[in-house]
């Protein structure tokens, strides 16, 4: 499945960070995505999930995602992202 890692809003730079969920149980991936997380990658074994947001709202979303009960951990990905120019 290919997923799109642009985002369309013009002649701005957009700053992503990367994500990685821990969750419970697979039912939590439908929240994610409401979340305005961009999913990437899921491994059900292992329960745990990786996405990228925007940067400016990732306080907010790893505080909402930390108050959900089916999820284990969040965590920031070690792997720098670009910047994006579109």
């Amino acid at each position: 499945m290919w997923y799109n890692f642009y985002r369309n809003v013009g002649d701005i730079m957009i700053d992503r960070k990367g994500i990685i969920i821990y969750f419970l149980n697979p039912k939590v991936i439908k929240v994610v995505n409401k979340l305005k997380v961009n999913v990437t990658y899921v491994n059900k074994a292992g329960k745990y999930l990786t996405g990228y947001c925007d940067a400016k709202d990732f306080p907010n979303i790893k505080k909402e995602l930390k108050k959900h009960r089916l999820i284990r951990k969040v965590d920031e990905s070690l792997v720098e992202m670009p910047s994006i120019e579109i």
